[in-house]
């Protein structure tokens, strides 16, 4: 089977579809690609070479120049250096709106999702799993315009949500646990997670919003587990 089954799940930040998008991927041997950390990335290079993040020409030369790997589930490189935990700091989050609305930095960014999620460039690499007598390859895309933008034929989409408090406790801790918090308290979290709901939803570029045939997916009273095995059977009814 030479066709990728492609896997598109969105959500709002911290709705725990990163997470499950990887462990996803990890069940059924699919390659994964985090499009938000690829924005995140981009943000981290601009604010490393301390530009005006609203100069949209240098934004974009600088999104062309950047170099974006994922040698694991749970690594980001950025132009050769591991930058998993420098992405995911509050500054980051708090700044990425503006690249993330950057139209020529979309363009470029969706050029090389759509290419890593057939397989063309490095970053998606599929195993896949014996399903009726056929080796089922695909790929796992995680973002907030994967069903409606980047990859709106994808075999599967699912849109993820979640309670905006149960989703700030979840960013808070996650920040804890990697040091990267800083003075943030839950309450400046969830805040930051609203503002950025706000910005998601309005842009006029690929607004965050569900796909209309997207099955959705209320995680907060779910476990992570609990996540992964519904969307693993969603796989196995469209087989």
């Amino acid at each position: 089977m030479s066709k990728l089954f492609r896997i598109a799940i969105d959500g709002p930040g911290a709705s725990g579809k990163s997470t499950t998008a990887k462990l996803v991927a990890t069940k059924l041997g699919f390659g994964y690609i985090d499009s938000g950390a690829m924005f995140r990335a981009i943000t981290l290079k601009c604010q490393q070479q301390n530009l005006d993040l609203q100069d949209q020409e240098k934004v974009k030369q600088a999104a062309q120049a950047a170099k974006i790997s994922f040698p694991s589930l749970s690594q980001v490189e950025l132009d050769g250096k591991d930058v998993s935990n420098l992405i995911r700091n509050s500054n980051i989050t708090r700044n990425i709106s503006h690249i993330a609305s950057n139209t020529s930095v979309r363009e470029i960014l969706a050029n090389q999702q759509r290419a890593m999620a057939r397989g063309d460039i490095p970053g998606a690499k599929s195993t896949g799993f014996e399903h009726n007598g056929k080796l089922i390859k695909g790929v796992v895309m995680d973002g907030r315009d994967i069903g409606t933008v980047i990859l709106p034929d994808a075999e599967l989409k699912v849109f993820i949500e979640a309670d905006v408090k149960i989703r700030a406790k979840r960013r808070f801790d996650e920040l804890k646990d990697k040091g990267s918090l800083g003075d943030d308290t839950l309450q400046d979290v969830e805040k930051d997670l609203e503002a950025r709901d706000l910005a998601d939803r309005t842009r006029k570029i690929a607004p965050l919003s569900k796909a209309k045939d997207a099955i959705v997916l209320d995680t907060s009273h779910l476990t992570i587990e609990q996540q992964v095995q519904k969307i693993q059977d969603m796989v196995y009814q469209r087989l």
